[in-house]
């Protein structure tokens, strides 16, 4: 439960407000000319299910589809590789340490396990779709809903299902309860069908026929088992699954809506276990006959993830590594048929959406975003599940149609991350930009951006025992831990994606790294470096002090620069080099102060809860950070005149940045009078055939916003 006395949560907004002269967040009512949103997530979609993306297990033509007619970036990453920090992350296009959303348990605001305050940052900030309420659209949200509850209220159906808990008292029952209403209601019955051997455990309270690869199969003495362990057949048939519910859904809110502008959601269970599927999608796979991954078998040697002595940990409690019959390449062709079954009806239930979409005219009126929130190992490295950044965990599927804007059969490889598609929204929707951690996608749909920037995607996940953060360019990636005191826990990683593709090879944790190769990692981590500062993460001075792979370092300083060093009881230290200087903060961190450009490790003394430790620092080579980033911004008010007289409407910008700047009027009720582009200081509007009135006219470009009002006598 919220960990505060009393938290008030808008539940919709109504009508439009008039804003004052130069009011940055202008509120407007959608326009005849402004697009539908559908966005549809796949839980635990890994990037190369689909078979544009190279699957030859099944295929996919309504995915393939999607990516015909529109985008598709093959270098997508999710923000963090589970459900809720993720979901959070696209819901607003902020990295995790400005969502607060660190991990599933900071979901529910009513659950007894909650880990929310009420005082996350999530709290401050927007998601696309309460911007698009207030911008005249019709929400609505159908499946899984896996974040915050309080930011679901602007939804207009009812109930929002969240994945687990009690019914909430403003959005109604959970996904399972839902769920289970619907197939009673459906089949006219009132207890789950079953059968000699069948097990319970399947969505909606259903039963299903275990296969060898189950839990209980495998140990007939459990009793309880998680998602992860169970596989086999539900017992009852594809036009009742949940993913059927939800398509039926998402089919019915475009039915009632078409006439509107509206944003639909559709968040569609599979293929997230328990990976037990409906016929006659179960058994379409023969499961003897699947091919196992090529990096199937853990690489002990290499893993960034595996370390023996943390087998029995709690992290590793579902590892396939612990779990032989996992192990085997008999049974392992179950979890494989089962995962690809289930992606299938998906691709069945994307196809129904789209063909209503076609039926009704709206498809070219229509942006379509389609994208996992992130992948699922399934046996890769000896692992299942996600919460980590290999490819298959990380990278998800993203797919953006937009036939009025968006050109069909672009395919991307500049390596993006989901926050992007929130500010994308905003660009391509006539939104004024909402500050966020995110960017535009436009740029390279259209092939405008910078070839001379270097293009990365960051992941975080936040956990002692692994790595912390990824940062991935075209050809390589790194995943380092977030603190320096992990050193002797977590296993950084670096890899060569030129060569070894499947990451088999860490080359942090080769014998004798090439210079080039080190350096080349410390290259990647100056970018995540920069990253964390323009992010304002708590996390940018403990990873800039943390030395990558085997180095024999405690900790990483660099020239002309601030370091602040977490280490507990420390009352003074001795060795440090000229010109460099230190103060303890706090009774655990210490600040160093260095102007010295001496590179290599230095030895130090330090006096911690009063013995002596000898520590040693490495000194890397300064590198610059951009504090700064260019932001939209209001006119001041000296930049915009407006005057008016029976005639008409004359706008006078008075400054340099007059390049595709566009102005819009809008009356009393939000509605857009007018719209025109111009590339001058003076814009005349003809305002003869208005009616009396107020109006508010907004003047916008990529880098300015201003609004302001003017009366028609």
């Amino acid at each position: 439960m919220l960990k505060k006395n009393h938290i008030s949560f808008p539940i919709l907004l109504s009508g439009i407000t008039i804003l004052s002269a130069n009011a940055r967040n202008f509120v407007e009512k959608a326009s005849a000319e402004s697009p539908n949103l559908i966005y549809i997530i796949s839980d635990q979609l890994r990037f190369d299910a689909l078979s544009c993306m190279g699957n030859k297990i099944i295929s996919t033509p309504n995915m393939d589809r999607l990516a015909a007619e529109g985008v598709i970036f093959t270098r997508a990453y999710a923000q963090s590789p589970v459900s809720t920090p993720s979901r959070a992350s696209m819901l607003t296009g902020n990295s995790l340490c400005n969502t607060g959303i660190w991990g599933n348990s900071y979901a529910s605001e009513v659950g007894t396990s909650s880990l929310l305050t009420g005082n996350e940052p999530i709290y401050k900030t927007k998601t696309y779709d309460e911007v698009l309420a207030e911008n005249g659209y019709t929400c609505e949200y159908y499946g899984k809903w896996h974040a915050p509850e309080s930011k679901a209220y602007i939804y207009a159906n009812r109930p929002i299902t969240f994945a687990s808990g009690p019914t909430h008292p403003v959005l109604g029952v959970t996904l399972g309860t839902n769920y289970m209403n619907w197939w009673k209601a459906q089949l006219n019955i009132s207890s789950a069908p079953t059968q000699p051997g069948a097990l319970s455990g399947a969505p909606g309270k259903l039963n299903y026929m275990p296969d060898a690869l189950d839990a209980r199969v495998i140990d007939p003495t459990l009793t309880t088992t998680v998602d992860y362990q169970r596989f086999g057949k539900v017992l009852i048939d594809s036009a009742h699954t949940e993913a059927t519910m939800d398509a039926i859904h998402t089919i019915d809110a475009i039915e009632r809506n078409k006439t509107k502008r509206f944003s639909i959601h559709c968040s569609f269970g599979p293929p997230h276990p328990p990976f037990v599927v409906s016929p006659p999608y179960y058994g379409s796979l023969n499961a003897a006959t699947m091919p196992v991954p090529e990096n199937y078998f853990v690489n002990s040697t290499s893993s960034t993830y595996y370390k023996t002595s943390e087998l029995q940990s709690p992290y590793y409690a579902y590892s396939i590594a612990k779990m032989g019959a996992y192990q085997n390449p008999a049974t392992i062709g179950i979890f494989v048929a089962r995962y690809y079954e289930m992606v299938k009806e998906i691709d069945d239930k994307l196809g129904e959406i789209l063909k209503k979409l076609d039926d009704e005219g709206l498809t070219d009126k229509t942006m379509i975003v389609f994208c996992g929130d992130h992948g699922e190992m399934m046996g890769s490295h000896g692992m299942h599940s996600k919460n980590n950044f290999y490819d298959e965990s990380a990278r998800v599927p993203l797919i953006i149609r937009y036939p009025a804007k968006i050109a069909p059969g672009k395919r991307i490889t500049v390596p993006v991350n989901l926050i992007d598609v929130r500010p994308t929204i905003d660009d391509y929707f006539n939104l004024s930009a909402y500050k966020c951690d995110g960017k535009s996608l436009r740029p390279f749909i259209e092939n405008t951006y910078n070839k001379s920037d270097v293009q990365f995607a960051v992941s975080e996940w936040y956990n002692d025992k692994i790595p912390g953060f990824m940062v991935r360019t075209d050809n390589f990636k790194l995943m380092i831990a977030h603190t320096a005191e992990a050193k002797n826990t977590a296993i950084d990683g670096f890899y060569d994606l030129r060569t070894d593709s499947l990451e088999h090879i860490n080359i942090l944790k080769k014998t004798g790294i090439p210079t080039s190769e080190m350096e080349n990692a410390q290259a990647h981590k100056v970018l995540l470096l920069k990253w964390l500062k323009k992010v304002n993460s708590p996390y940018y001075y403990s990873v800039k002090s943390r030395p990558i792979g085997r180095l024999n370092a405690n900790y990483t300083l660099y020239q002309n620069d601030i370091a602040k060093i977490k280490i507990p009881g420390i009352t003074n230290i001795t060795g440090l080099p000229t010109g460099t200087t230190f103060n303890i903060l706090t009774n655990d961190t210490i600040q160093i102060t260095t102007t010295n450009t001496s590179i290599g490790l230095i030895n130090t003394n330090a006096t911690i809860s009063g013995g002596i430790s000898s520590i040693r620092f490495e000194m890397r080579p300064a590198f610059e950070i951009q504090t700064s980033i260019p932001e939209v911004r209001s006119f001041n008010e000296s930049d915009i005149i407006v005057s008016s007289n029976s005639n008409g409407l004359t706008i006078k910008v008075q400054t340099n940045d007059v390049k595709n700047l566009k102005a819009q009027i809008f009356n009393v009720d939000g509605k857009l009078i007018i719209q025109q582009n111009f590339d001058s200081n003076v814009l005349n509007i003809k305002t003869s055939k208005f009616l009396k009135g107020c109006y508010i006219v907004k003047i916008i470009n990529k880098k300015f916003v201003n609004s302001t009002k003017f009366i028609v006598a």
